[in-house]
């Protein structure tokens, strides 16, 4: 904490007024104590009484004992009142051995009201102003009815003139450092509270957003899960009735499957979305075969890529390892990955399932050919935006397939990229660092 600087605050001390009392406390005695050593320097030269000297070095000393008091032990609000009890006892004896109303007692009292101005918290403050404004009256008063005697040391006006000039000007520099201090400290008070409305307000307009986006997907997955549901139940009661012609039946079955395995994938990405918003949820490992993984993703999306006369080729470059790998995760991701790359490529087209194994890592890229993604969609192409999209056989898509693999991936540490290959094709890499 430096002076120039002011109080530095932080998110988690801004509430914190013991915090904030402690630090102005440490600050006011130490400047004290370095105020009193130097007004005891200034008095040594210009040769004043013994007596004031010695009261200030005795008083400078429990200033710097209350800095490293507070520091440890706080209480500063009693501390700075001590502090302050202290320094009208130093004022006292200053006006009593330093030529009273002709010495440069009077511009204390106008640092006094300067501190406890700033300092004093509740009624106290009100009182000290009342005590001190007292108490310099009353000495003013009963040195000039000659109730009291003061010792004086002006051998002549320039003595006098020297004395109120050392007084002037570093009683002067204290009380501009303070306020400089209580300055910088506003200032950065409200460039932090600033801050932190600027960061609520960007997170209270991505809660807005999400909750957009939530009611669109909903009323998406409203849509989509109403036409399979309504045609199953349709169909069930036509069955039942025999009321379909031959051949038919057939035709019915192949429609219902593609809609259940559309139905299926919005269920299982839409629970899987939920799953992975809990933080909480575990991540287990497995010992795998990564080339076995890689064969099994294939054949997991085989059937669908044969309706769609596709090709998944898999390329495998490196040594094969056995490793513990989050599978379920991995799953999850290659599935949806592949599953677009089916979507959206023309029919008779070939994929690629590509895996490359090093020693510090290993990735899995599905590539395929369509309509490449521009620029301006690549930038939100990992953000939660709920809508319906087609792929070249006109199948449904909702949106969240590709935000829920980067949710994945980032939650389990791997790194989900997208690219464009030489040849046009649209890639995305998921690619774990080996430790």
């Amino acid at each position: 904490m430096l002076l120039t600087k002011g109080l530095l605050l932080s998110e988690e001390n801004i509430t914190n007024l013991e915090y904030i009392q402690r630090k102005i406390a440490m600050i006011f005695a130490l400047l004290a104590f370095a105020l009193l050593l130097v007004l005891v320097i200034s008095d040594v030269i210009l040769g004043m009484s013994p007596v004031i000297i010695w009261v200030k070095i005795g008083l400078a000393l429990p200033f710097l004992a209350a800095y490293f008091l507070v520091s440890k032990y706080g209480k500063a609000q009693i501390t700075l009142n001590v502090l302050l009890l202290l320094t009208h006892v130093v004022i006292c004896f200053n006006f009593l051995y330093n030529d009273g109303s002709d010495g440069p007692t009077i511009y204390v009292f106008f640092l006094m009201l300067v501190l406890y101005s700033l300092m004093i918290q509740g009624w106290l403050k009100v009182l000290w102003f009342v005590c001190s404004l007292s108490m310099f009256f009353v000495l003013f008063y009963a040195e000039a009815y000659g109730y009291i005697e003061v010792e004086n040391f002006y051998e002549g006006i320039q003595n006098q003139f020297l004395d109120h000039t050392f007084a002037i000007l570093w009683i002067s520099v204290f009380v501009f450092t303070v306020l400089h201090f209580f300055t910088k400290s506003y200032q950065n008070l409200n460039h932090l509270l600033y801050t932190i409305k600027q960061r609520q307000d960007q997170t209270l307009e991505e809660v807005k957003m999400l909750n957009d986006q939530k009611n669109k997907l909903i009323a998406i997955l409203s849509h989509d899960l109403k036409n399979p549901i309504g045609m199953l139940h349709t169909t069930l009661g036509l069955v039942e009735k025999d009321a379909f012609e031959p051949g038919e039946m057939e035709l019915i079955l192949s429609n219902l499957k593609g809609q259940t395995y559309h139905l299926n994938k919005v269920l299982n990405n839409t629970l899987t979305w939920v799953m992975t918003e809990l933080e909480d949820t575990p991540i287990k490992l497995y010992q795998i075969s990564l080339t076995e993984l890689t064969e099994e993703m294939k054949d997991m999306m085989l059937v669908q890529a044969i309706e769609k006369n596709q090709t998944i080729e898999v390329s495998i470059e490196g040594e094969d390892l056995d490793i513990s790998l989050e599978i379920n995760e991995i799953r999850i991701i290659l599935k949806n990955l592949l599953d677009n790359a089916i979507k959206f490529s023309p029919l008779n087209s070939i994929i690629n399932l590509d895996l490359k194994i090093f020693k510090d890592k290993l990735s899995w890229s599905v590539c395929n050919k369509g309509a490449t993604i521009s620029p301006a969609d690549q930038k939100v192409l990992f953000s939660f935006r709920a809508r319906t999209s087609y792929g070249t056989k006109k199948e449904k898509g909702t949106g969240v397939g590709l935000p829920l693999c980067k949710r994945i991936a980032d939650k389990i540490k791997y790194d989900l990229v997208y690219s464009t290959s030489e040849d046009q094709r649209n890639c995305f890499t998921l690619t774990k660092k080996l430790s």
